[in-house]
């Protein structure tokens, strides 16, 4: 059986080659954090396995004391002996696998706090590319399968290793020449680790790749399961999550071959052995009755010998479980969090916004830029729209706004001062983000509207929101008011009751600087009345980028910029637009030139 110290490198779930050895010595790290609790769950394995161990010593007087020679005294406390000796290795059993737990939960809640805490630190470019499924399969699965494949894997170390020397300690006590073809049998074990070894290591790999891709399947399926019913698509997520899973059954299978073969392989390696010894024995070295407690004593440790020993002989399955996923899980906790080059404070703006010839690209590979030499002006306290079609780069200047993209070329200034220069966590505090896919948190409707912002709680504040953004309107039909939980993703609201939540949350925030991204976008006429108050309350004296593809909710802002595949193609008020007679006026038309059927943002 190789060490631990020796693993070779290992494989990660993009095909490359990771440092297994580093990986093994971070694990240990962590259960190094707990050093007393450690040496205790050691020190009652040690006695354990040795109380084990005892037993076949045990089982010579027995025979001997008890059968051969029948001694009166012996014969008379034996009983209570074994019952005490059984006692103690119940008591010992439970003192180590509850201290070896207590170790590994440990183990499982620290890394789960190391992962998260570094996750919600991560930039939107490592979320772009990692679904959100993976990361929670990677926070259960992988946590717990790195955890106790480590512990599992320490425990059978200490105490089956000791249990393994004592027996053939005994065994050599009693007879060192059958012990040496014993021993001869057990190099057949070392070949048969190797090739488990890397077996176990590559399906490792794919079995947590297929329990991503279950994760995914399933959280597609729970997310969408309106638009699975009305259009009968539960045959396609059946087949999805079928292909998903048969995938991680054909791994999870060739693992279990590969496991359930080494206990019958070892069985079969050592089986000779034991059957030469009977012979030899019986044959040569049986000297009288007297000898029956030494070969049945002999026979036992031999046979108790066998299941540690098939631990032993798979604990490297366990180290490669526990490796791959570990390296999965640190894969997130070296992960770079979001770059903050930023060293200028920010603490209140204008709102004076420059682009200067901005491109970007969401890849150096993409061929079309999704923002070409951009330049336009945003002054403070204006209300500037930003207008086109899908794909246009719409969002996307907003994104860059908020740094959660930086862009290849060209400059953003901010008051005169480069976006960059900024501290990144002072110039989002200066923000405030409507959206249309409202963001709620399972949470109540009160630390929802105050969320990020616990820690500043002001009543009067609170109620203030709570009004200008017409919560108030159905907060005082809901029983528990500001304590009602609003459920997943806010589904137990309507979208209107979401969307004035966001709008109060923004209110409460008091930001200088305000982004709507299709706030009305997806609400009905009565919700929309409120929603738009509501952001006419929220707009005032505060610089304004609104994203809309209603043109009626923009003809007075301040600025209409309107973009086409990522370049800007006019820019100007509504009336100057239409007078232009180009794209936004084609675009206005297309709508149906009709403004008077809509509520109006600025038009109250």
């Amino acid at each position: 059986m190789s060490e631990p110290s020796n693993l070779p490198a290992a494989v990660s779930r993009d095909g490359n080659a990771f440092d297994a050895r580093g990986v093994f010595v971070r694990l240990v790290a962590y259960l190094l954090r707990h050093k007393s609790m450690l040496v205790v769950a050691v020190v009652f394995m040690v006695l354990t396995a040795l109380s084990e161990a005892s037993f076949a010593a045990l089982i010579k007087y027995i025979v001997n004391d008890g059968f051969v020679s029948a001694d009166e005294w012996f014969i008379k406390w034996v009983s209570f002996f074994l019952l005490g000796l059984m006692l103690l290795r119940a008591v010992l059993g439970f003192m180590a696998n509850y201290s070896m737990a207590k170790v590994g939960r440990h183990v499982i809640y620290e890394i789960r706090q190391d992962i998260f805490s570094r996750l919600i630190l991560l930039s939107t470019q490592y979320f772009d590319k990692n679904s959100s499924a993976k990361n929670v399969s990677k926070l259960i699965y992988d946590v717990e399968t790195t955890a106790v494949a480590t512990t599992d894997t320490l425990t059978i170390l200490f105490k089956d290793s000791v249990v393994s020397v004592a027996l053939i300690c005994w065994l050599f006590y009693l007879d060192w020449r059958l012990t040496l073809i014993f021993v001869l049998s057990l190099p057949l074990l070392v070949v048969i680790t190797g090739y488990s070894n890397k077996r176990f290591r590559r399906t490792s790999k794919e079995i947590q790749d297929s329990m991503g891709g279950i994760a995914d399947t399933v959280k597609e399926a729970s997310i969408g399961q309106k638009v699975i019913k009305v259009y009968g698509g539960q045959k396609q997520e059946l087949e999805n999550f079928t292909n998903a899973n048969q995938f991680n059954l054909k791994q999870n299978l060739k693992r279990a071959k590969v496991s359930a073969a080494i206990v019958p392989v070892t069985i079969i390696s050592v089986g000779p052995a034991i059957a030469i010894i009977l012979f030899i024995f019986l044959n040569f070295l049986r000297t009288g009755p007297e000898s029956a407690g030494d070969f049945i004593s002999y026979l036992t440790a031999c046979m108790m010998l066998m299941s540690p020993l098939k631990r032993l002989a798979k604990v490297n399955e366990k180290i490669q479980i526990g490796i791959t996923a570990a390296n999965s899980v640190f894969g997130v906790v070296d992960s770079e969090p979001e770059i903050d080059t930023g060293v200028k404070p920010l603490t209140e703006t204008k709102g004076h916004f420059k682009f200067e010839n901005v491109t970007f690209r969401y890849s150096e590979l993409d061929d079309q830029a999704v923002l070409e030499n951009l330049d336009f002006e945003i002054e403070p306290g204006d209300r500037v729209a930003l207008v086109g079609p899908s794909g246009s780069g719409k969002s996307t200047i907003t994104s860059l706004i908020l740094r959660f993209y930086a862009p290849q070329t060209g400059r953003i200034f901010l008051d005169g001062h480069n976006l960059d220069e900024f501290i990144l966590k002072d110039l989002r505090n200066q923000v405030a983000l409507v959206s249309q896919e409202t963001t709620l948190f399972d949470d109540t409707i009160g630390r929802n509207i105050m969320y990020g912002m616990l820690d500043e709680y002001d009543e009067e504040r609170l109620q203030a929101a709570i009004k200008a953004a017409h919560v108030d309107e159905f907060l005082s039909e809901l029983p528990l008011g500001l304590d009602t939980l609003v459920g997943e993703h806010g589904l137990r609201l309507s979208g209107g009751q979401r969307q004035r939540i966001a709008i109060a949350r923004a209110i409460y925030k008091d930001a200088p600087i305000l982004i709507l991204d299709e706030a009305t976008s997806a609400l009905d006429n009565k919700s929309e009345r409120y929603v738009q108050d509501a952001l006419e309350t929220l707009m005032k004296d505060r610089t304004s980028l609104v994203i809309a593809h209603r043109l009626s909710t923009i003809e007075r802002a301040d600025k209409i910029i309107v973009l086409d595949r990522g370049r800007i193609v006019e820019q100007g008020a509504h009336k100057q637009l239409l007078k232009n007679n180009g794209v936004y006026a084609d675009l206005h038309r297309a709508q149906g030139n009709n403004t008077k059927k809509g509520f109006f943002f600025w038009n109250r």
